[in-house]
């Protein structure tokens, strides 16, 4: 398909060294692309962990405020309290045994 011959003159030595050149130019900008693509990617890794820890804070403040809430009701009505907890467990009693 393609001859070789070892000596085709300068043009040929001037070829190979360009292919040579490009090559390295090729794997240069390759490997630069690689960096930024790493980069870019850390980057909205921190910011995903940074937004997950914010809604994570935020679910914690609202279950701690919930609680105290629920607290506070049991103390104010702990018959009716009690009541609906015994009503809350033969329910999933029953739903359990089927």
């Amino acid at each position: 398909m393609f001859e070789t011959t070892k000596d085709s003159g300068p043009h040929s030595n001037h070829l190979v060294d360009e292919v040579k050149k490009m090559g390295r130019n090729f794997k240069a900008d390759a490997t630069d692309a690689a960096h930024a693509a790493k980069n870019d990617l850390e980057g909205v890794a921190r910011d995903a962990g940074s937004h997950v820890r914010t809604l994570v804070d935020s679910a914690q403040h609202s279950l701690k405020d919930a609680s105290g809430t629920v607290a506070v009701k049991i103390r104010e009505n702990p018959i009716q309290s009690t009541l609906i907890a015994l009503g809350v467990g033969l329910l999933a009693g029953i739903i359990y045994r089927r």
